[in-house]
């Protein structure tokens, strides 16, 4: 059987769509004090990660690693009532992600064998301190291009 819709009625429900994803897009407001933490989180488990420090703390550090981001989000959620994962936004959102994935594991994994094969602790500190505040410049970047798209596409 065949539907046919009104012209009239796909309109308004294009409308609804559209106003749908902009009022998402005034809701993803981040809060100022989730970036930093987040860099701090992911700059230390890459600072403790690649410093040679014994197993039982790189573990803790993992683990403390794992329930900060879930506190994060969680706390993220409660504010806005919404969550937006890097790839659920349109081709700029999901690049910038990318792009940021990689860059971020190239510090990392170069302070990480630098440290590790010159037996050093700093090179991991230093990478770990640049994805911290990389975390933060980027994060919010992100935020500025996801929130941008939500709109464009509205």
């Amino acid at each position: 059987m065949e539907s046919k819709m009104n012209p009239q009625d796909a309109q308004v429900a294009l409308a609804a769509v559209e106003q749908s994803r902009s009022d998402i897009a005034d809701r993803l407001v981040t809060p100022w004090w989730y970036h930093p933490i987040l860099g701090l989180l992911v700059g230390g488990l890459g600072a403790v990660a690649g410093s040679g420090a014994r197993l039982a703390v790189v573990w803790g550090a993992i683990a403390a690693f794992g329930v900060g981001v879930y506190l994060l989000a969680t706390a993220y959620r409660r504010l806005t009532g919404v969550w937006a994962d890097g790839m659920s936004g349109g081709p700029r959102a999901r690049r910038s992600v990318t792009v940021a994935g990689i860059v971020g594991v190239a510090i990392m994994g170069g302070g990480a064998i630098t440290g590790l094969g010159l037996e050093l602790w700093w090179p991991s500190t230093v990478a770990g301190a640049v994805i911290a505040v990389l975390t933060v410049v980027w994060g919010r970047h992100f935020d500025e291009v996801l929130r941008s798209e939500l709109r464009e596409s509205a």
